[in-house]
Order: structure tokens, then C-alpha cells, then sequence
């Protein structure tokens, strides 16, 4: 079996490397990832006392603690979308909802991204198999992470309609919005599990870039705040757009430019292509490799 599998790893052919197919292959198989994702979620939980409840203590906990230090102690406050006035300071509690949609959208990102260098370390009996879709292990761990995304954003509804009132309609354009994030998470996926098997340093190297790009993109400040030198290096991170147009649709009730998520759109689609050229270049040295 052994040699089977190395024989098969070493003269497996290039994947199909058409710009659909990062797509494609999810769909083709959507059971499988959806069985895998619950096996995540299940185990995550498993054995806790408060189980699935931990999915809502989790964000509560963070936000309070970030509206502490960023929101009472640095006296940071959030500002209506487009005035550049500290009269358009508002409280402490639209501080708190603003700061919570924008670790909504972070969270999905590294949950995906950070556990992206030790997928095929923690999935080794796949990637020993002589057939088996190691390209869908990224789609069960973003599984996981939408579900906690949706979780937090169950509770960040009813805080808003608390505080908030009546959400604008714009609001359901939040996955039109978020849909780019989630292609540039699966291309960035690809590449990092493929990187960390060979160099196990990248889970650390990728766990010091999140920490990074926490405090480089607008969450616990307005883009406006940052000096004009360094607002378009912000842009780098990938997160700056997709949060900006978020609390854009969500609070202020405008649409964002289209012109704009078109570009963040076709960024996404060209680093999930890469991704998924690189994965499909490197995976014939997996089995070997583990």
C-alpha cells in the first residue's frame, strides 16, 4: 500500500488548472465538505460543558473587552461613514456594533487562514490515501468558520436591533460584500497548507501576519483617522475594503462603489487561481513529505 500511495503521489498528473476549477471541485464535492465540516465543528465542541454555547461566549467575550480598551480606556469612538468631523462621533454602544462587524469578518479570515499550515499535518491519513480530494480541506475549515460567523452575527443582530433600530436595507448586500474575502481565504489556504507541510515555521510566521493585519485594517479605527501617507498601504491588507464596504451597507445605508468590489472581486479570483496552481503543483510531493 505504501508504495501504491507514494507511486501515486509522485505520478499523480497537474490537476486541471482552469480558473473554474477552484470552484468546480467543491461542488463536485459538496457532501464530502459538508461532512467534514461538521466533524470540525463537532470536535471543536465536544467535550466542553457549555458545548455550542461557546460559539456565542466567544464573541461577546472579545467584544467587550476590545469596546473596554479601544472604546473607555483610548476613548476611541466610531464615526458615520464618509464625515470626517468629530462631530460625527457617535457612543459607546455604535463604537461596541461597529468594532463587532468588523471582528466578525476578521475572525472568518484567521480561522481560516491561521489553521491553513497544519491541515495536512493534522489530516494525515488523507493525504496517505491514493485517492482522496486533499483540495476540499480548506472548504471544511471554512465550513467551521462561517458557522461561527453566523453565530456571532445571530448575536450582533440583536445588539443592532437594540441599538440601532432598523437596519437599512443595504444590509443584505453583507454577503455580495463578504464573497470576495472568502475566495482570497480559500486561494491563501491552498498555498499555506501546502507551504506548512514542508516548512513547519509558517504556522508561526502566518499567526505573527494576523496579528499584523488585526491592527492594519479599520476595526478599531476609521480609515479616515489614518495619516494620508499611510491610508493606501492599509489597502495592502486584505481586509481593508470588505470592512469598510460592511459597515458601509450596515450602518450607513449607502452602496458601495461598484467599481470597486469589481476589482476586489477579480483580486480574489486572480489569488485563488494562484492558490490553486501552486496546490496543485506542489501536492504530488505530499505523501512524501508526511
Amino acid at each position: 500500500m505504501s508504495q501504491m500511495t507514494r507511486r501515486n503521489s509522485a505520478d499523480a498528473p497537474i490537476s486541471d488548472l482552469s480558473p473554474l476549477q477552484p470552484l468546480l471541485s467543491p461542488w463536485r464535492h459538496r457532501d464530502l465538505v459538508l461532512r467534514l465540516g461538521k466533524r470540525d465543528i463537532e470536535s471543536r465542541y465536544r467535550g466542553s460543558v457549555l458545548g455550542l454555547i461557546w460559539a456565542i461566549v466567544q464573541p461577546l467575550v472579545l467584544l467587550a473587552v476590545y469596546t473596554f480598551v479601544f472604546g473607555i480606556v483610548f476613548k476611541m469612538r466610531a464615526t458615520k461613514i464618509g464625515l470626517e468631523d468629530s462631530a460625527a462621533q457617535v457612543d459607546e454602544a455604535s463604537f461596541a456594533m461597529s468594532l463587532f462587524a468588523g471582528l466578525i469578518l476578521y475572525n472568518l479570515f484567521s480561522d481560516c487562514v491561521g489553521k491553513a499550515p497544519s491541515i495536512l499535518r493534522e489530516n494525515v491519513t488523507f493525504v496517505k490515501k491514493i485517492i482522496f480530494p486533499l483540495e476540499i480541506l480548506p472548504w471544511s475549515t471554512m465550513v467551521m468558520a462561517i458557522f461561527n460567523a453566523i453565530v456571532a452575527t445571530l448575536v450582533f443582530a440583536v445588539f443592532y436591533a437594540f441599538i440601532e433600530g432598523t437596519p437599512p436595507l443595504t444590509i443584505l448586500l453583507v454577503p455580495i460584500v463578504v464573497l470576495p474575502v472568502i475566495i482570497m481565504i480559500l486561494g491563501l489556504s491552498w498555498i499555506l497548507m501546502s507551504i506548512g507541510l514542508y516548512v513547519q515555521d509558517t504556522q508561526q510566521v502566518v499567526g505573527l501576519v494576523l496579528m499584523i493585519a488585526l491592527f492594519t485594517c479599520p476595526i478599531f479605527y476609521p480609515l479616515w483617522m489614518v495619516p494620508d501617507p499611510w491610508q493606501n498601504w492599509l489597502y495592502l491588507n486584505p481586509l481593508t475594503v470588505a470592512i469598510e464596504m460592511v459597515r458601509q451597507v450596515t450602518f450607513a445605508g449607502t452602496l458601495p462603489d461598484v467599481w470597486a468590489w469589481l476589482i476586489y472581486l477579480g483580486a480574489a479570483l486572480l489569488v485563488a487561481w494562484i492558490g490553486w496552481i501552486w496546490f496543485s503543483i506542489t501536492r504530488r510531493g505530499f505523501a512524501d513529505a508526511v
